[in-house]
């Protein structure tokens, strides 16, 4: 009978059914939106469990043997449907009748076609030893190795439509591979052991060990409470691990027994621990000490961080006579957070100027190892050398000596630090190192076994709770037995088990090996090095440079402190100039040419806000516009201007108006207004189907204009429509006719036709250009390489008119000084304005201005505006001026 809870997930009323009746259910239930009906879920099998140690007893059978998927061994199926049992004929994987599901094991009821035998054949999908499925010591083996818990396992096959497995079959295959897990990892300590001891003796030292401890569950700084952890004991000759512990304070039977008020079956305790987490670390390393002292092995020193009291105690356990060795990483942190902690009384005291800091710190170390006295000298010394005095220096460490003429590139313009207060503050930082120098000349890492707490985590991950039972106990044993053989030692272990590893599980156990052996030889090069540190140097600033833009996002108490949370204006994000995409060879090979010119009321000489042309659009009007297409159409308007005509305009186009009346060299021409004359010129346009407009320098001059004069007058988009996209004959007469001493249009058609033409008279101007251009015939890449197509110029166009706003806003920086014209242009043109440089001088002074102006963008090693310290310098100080 099968107990199901009827309708309404508030009633707790249940029906006691048949299997049959349920199973009628699940196949007539359905789902329908219009009736809020739910199908009831077949749960016949929900309560029953894969064999384990018996695995012939309880299995877990289907209707239907072809639903979902299954694990099979081919080589396994096919022996077993070589013959039947009973009359020696083949069978056939068609006349399967049933299934039993063993966990990713299962047995093929297959019957034999033979009318008269018709007997029943039992054929398995993979082998078997002692009465337990191979395949399900493997699946406990890989859950160990790869992190996973029975949860996310059966999520994983869900999806992949394989039949689940129970927590009681993968508890019981967890005990048999865990106890072999830890056989091999100590197995690989006592070898590792081994070949320290004969490292060490090579060299005539001591042995020296390293050790550090991690837990299950992160402490916040200020609680912890992880109910276990785990010690690594490492040689640092080998890098190897020769020892390892385990604490766990909790035990999952024995906990449901005492909430039971009962006392606790027999089985295999893991709680070994009653006292705090803090308390676990000396244990395991006193426990470790005394491992490897019973194999005759005497530990001299422990190289281990400055955060327990394990070598007092250790020394109280063992021996006096042990040595305590600091880790060179830690005491670089605990440098660091003295100085961050300085931060904030001053500010000059940058992250930048810390890490050089620490740079120098590290190299002072590494290079007085065994002399203290050098050390508390070139300590010393350290805390005058950012203000400039390198008086008691070391050219080891300090480049000044060298080269006077060297500049601290981490530091403000690259200039030394100044201020008593901050000094005064050094000294006494970096006094309290040079008190320890006999210490800090003899300094070891414990690197290795962070490195392995980090694979421990990766096999015991800690949202996951492991510590009630043996699983975390064979996790961290797989973890050692990996640190100190590589992913072999899965092969090791399964023959231990009698199992076949595999030429999967062996292909793939030799290529993490190699690759992390390859890893570990390219980690020491000063390539590879200097590659992670300019990485690491992007990333740093690639987040400085987002922080500054966006403000303050998330800090503790932020909503609190409404001068915070009201900061929420954002700095846009860098802008990049946009490029001419050129057309299609394919488009300009069915397109015909049109060529054009535009004169205007100035020169094209740039007007006042106009620092860059190119960038900031022209602010001139036409006055004449003329175009020829390919048929020698001609069209030509003169056109009243809405501003004066430059005297020096007026001199070499011969245009002038007077009186409300066009002359072209003193001579009297019809003018129309700008929108009837290009309301014409699409007109004309329009006469001739994709068509390309062809001008000379016009990328720079007269299609910015022109576009001007469209989007003016509201003619843009109908003008688009008309044209695929434009040509600039300028770069192309010079790739075609190299070497000439002038580009000018006038030029270039007296030396190839030796001739001269009435110049910058629009339509003269066409014609002539339409002449070269059929004279020098380009090729359609040529052309190609030239064009521009009309969507990417309207882009340039619209950042035209984005930069020209914001170099409006600069004028103060330029007016007084503080920065060029060129460079306010640059700072305009990647999307920044007055507004937005205020802004980060207000999150962070002159760092918030540095990390906006050297924000990478586009190109790798390219600045958003600028790395130069005296321009971010000089803008920070203005911005400081301003405020007061």
């Amino acid at each position: 009978m099968t107990r199901i809870r009827k309708h309404g997930f508030k009633s707790k009323r249940y029906l006691k059914v048949s299997e049959s009746q349920h199973a009628r259910w699940t196949k007539t239930s359905t789902y329908s939106n219009d009736h809020n009906y739910f199908s009831i879920p077949n749960i016949s099998n929900a309560t029953r469990e894969e064999e384990v140690s018996n695995e012939g007893k309880q299995t877990r059978s289907s209707e239907d043997w072809r639903e979902g998927r299954r694990i099979v061994e081919l080589d396994v199926l096919a022996t077993g449907l070589r013959a039947c049992l009973k009359c020696g004929l083949p069978l056939q994987l068609g006349h399967t009748i049933d299934i039993q599901t063993y966990g990713l094991g299962c047995l093929l009821k297959v019957q034999c076609f033979n009318t008269i035998c018709m007997h029943v054949n039992s054929v398995p999908t993979g082998k078997r030893h002692d009465r337990v499925w191979d395949v399900n010591s493997k699946l406990a083996t890989a859950l160990v190795h790869s992190g996973l818990g029975e949860r996310q396992a059966n999520s994983f096959l869900s999806e992949l439509n394989i039949p689940a497995f129970s927590y009681k079959l993968v508890s019981a295959r967890l005990k048999e591979v865990g106890n072999v897990v830890e056989e091999v990892a100590k197995e690989s300590t006592n070898e590792a052991l081994e070949k320290e001891l004969a490292a060490v003796e090579q060299k005539k030292g001591k042995l020296v060990v390293a050790v550090d401890a991690g837990w299950q569950k992160r402490g916040s700084g200020r609680a912890y409470d992880s109910k276990s952890g785990h010690c690594s004991m490492i040689g640092p000759e080998t890098g190897k691990i020769i020892n390892y512990s385990v604490r766990s304070k909790e035990c999952r039977v024995c906990s449901r027994a005492e909430s039971r008020n009962e006392s606790p079956r027999k089985h295999a305790c893991y709680r070994n621990w009653e006292g705090s987490s803090k308390g676990m670390e000396a244990d395991m390393v006193i426990e470790m000490v005394k491992g490897v002292q019973s194999k005759g092995c005497t530990v001299a020193a422990l190289v281990g961080d400055e955060d327990s009291t394990t070598i007092g105690r250790v020394r109280a356990n063992i021996s006096n006579s042990i040595e305590k060795i600091s880790d060179r990483n830690h005491l670089k942190k605990i440098l660091g957070n003295s100085l961050y902690s300085l931060k904030k009384n001053h500010p000059v005291l940058t992250v930048k100027i810390i890490k050089y800091l620490q740079s120098c710190f590290n190299y002072i170390i590494a290079q007085g190892e065994g002399n203290p006295e050098q050390i508390a000298k070139d300590l010393n010394a350290l805390s005058k050398h950012p203000f400039g005095d390198h008086q008691c220096c070391s050219s080891r460490w300090c480049k000044f000596l060298s080269n006077p003429k060297s500049v601290f590139k981490s530091f403000p313009q690259g200039k030394p630090l100044s201020g008593a207060s901050l000094q005064k503050s050094l000294e006494s930082v970096f006094e309290g190192y040079a008190k320890n120098s006999l210490k800090l000349s003899t300094v070891g890492s414990t690197q290795a076994n962070e490195s392995f707490n980090r694979m421990v985590s990766a096999k015991a991950p800690k949202h996951v709770h492991y510590s009630s039972s043996g699983n975390l106990n064979y996790r961290v044993a797989a973890s050692v037995a990996q640190k100190n053989t590589g992913h072999r030692y899965l092969v090791n272990v399964n023959k231990k088990l009698g199992l076949s590893p595999g030429y999967h599980t062996q292909r793939l156990a030799r290529l993490r090996d190699y690759q992390r052996s390859k890893q570990r030889a390219l980690a020491t090069t000063r390539a590879f090095k200097r590659k992670r540190l300019e990485k690491k140097a992007k990333m740093h600033q690639k987040l400085a440079s987002a922080e500054v833009r966006e403000g303050v996002s998330y800090q503790t108490g932020c909503s609190l402190d409404a001068a915070i949370s009201d900061d929420i204006q954002s700095i846009p994000a860098p802008v990049i100039t946009p490029e001419y995409l050129p057309l299609e060879p394919k488009t300009l090979n069915d397109s015909s040419m049109t060529y054009f010119d535009v004169e205007t009321t100035g020169l094209g000489n740039f007007e006042p806000l106009d620092y860059i042309g190119f960038i900031s659009g022209r602010d001139s009007h036409i006055i004449q516009l003329s175009a020829v297409n390919s048929q020698n159409t001609k069209f030509n308007r003169y056109i009243k201007p809405a501003r004066p005509i430059l005297p020096q305009a007026s001199e070499v186009t011969g245009l002038k108006f007077q009186n409300g009346k066009m002359y072209h060299d003193d001579r009297e021409v019809q003018s129309i207004g700008i929108s009837n004359a290009l309301t014409a010129f699409i007109l004309f346009l329009k006469e001739i189907h994709n068509t390309v407009l062809v001008g000379h320098n016009s990328k720079i001059f007269d299609v910015p204009i022109l576009i001007n004069a469209l989007e003016k007058n509201g003619l843009l988009n109908n003008f688009m429509s008309s044209v695929k996209g434009f040509i600039d004959t300028l770069p192309l007469f010079k790739e075609c006719i190299p070497n000439q001493p002038s580009y000018s249009q006038p030029k270039i058609y007296n030396t190839l036709f030796g001739e001269l033409y009435s110049a910058h008279d629009s339509m003269e101007d066409v014609v002539a250009l339409r002449r070269l251009f059929e004279k020098i015939s380009p090729s359609l890449v040529l052309k190609s390489k030239f064009s521009g197509t009309y969507e990417s110029v309207m882009q340039l166009y619209q950042h035209r008119n984005c930069t020209k706003g914001l170099l409006t806003t600069l004028r103060p920086l330029t007016n007084s000084k503080t920065i060029t014209n060129c460079m306010a242009t640059k700072i305009a043109s990647s999307g920044l304005g007055l507004s937005h440089l205020k802004l980060a001088h207000k999150r962070d002074r002159q760092q918030g201005i540095e990390n906006l102006f050297t924000e990478l963008c586009g190109h790798p090693s390219k600045a958003r505006v600028t790395k130069s310290k005296k321009i971010i310098q000089a803008t920070s100080t203005y911005l400081n001026d301003l405020e007061e």
